[in-house]
């Protein structure tokens, strides 16, 4: 008997409707295992990637992935919930996985606590992140709301 071969996980690309649906809530036990092997696997073979949403991968939950220090190691966050702390804002240009060559100019926050679940079921309530790790968080958690600020 043949094992069937699972395909290679792709980005989805400008005009996938997938791209703007909200994401739903990943549930307390579900296997989204799938989801985070399949985003790593992009974002390893990724040349430019440093996040990536599972929207972006074809799954509508609200789960994102970002790249650890220099990689290529990415932290896994469940339900990620940006709480905003006043703090400077800069203005950078940004690109998206989702949208190749194209690059746009994006005020976010600095600094950012969040609140998330991380893959072993801990809830991380507390984590402040700063500058590029900011950025790509809020540029992810954007995409979990069906937004995209390079593609808009």
């Amino acid at each position: 008997m043949k094992r069937k071969q699972r395909t290679k996980p792709k980005v989805r690309l400008e005009g996938d409707p997938i791209l703007k649906t909200i994401c739903e809530p990943v549930a307390p036990g579900e296997d989204i295992s799938h989801i985070t092997r399949d985003m790593r696997a992009i974002l390893i073979n990724s040349k430019t990637g440093i996040g990536l949403s599972a929207n972006q991968v074809g799954y509508a939950k609200r789960v994102i992935a970002v790249m650890r220090g220099s990689g290529p190691q990415y932290d896994i966050m469940i339900n990620p919930v940006i709480k905003r702390i006043v703090c400077e804002k800069t203005t950078k240009s940004e690109g998206c996985l989702s949208y190749p060559g194209k690059y746009v100019q994006v005020e976010r926050d600095e600094e950012i606590f969040l609140a998330y679940e991380d893959e072993d079921g801990t809830v991380q309530d507390t984590d402040l992140f700063q500058g590029i790790h900011a950025r790509v968080i809020q540029h992810e958690c954007d995409h979990l709301d069906g937004k995209c600020i390079v593609g808009d």
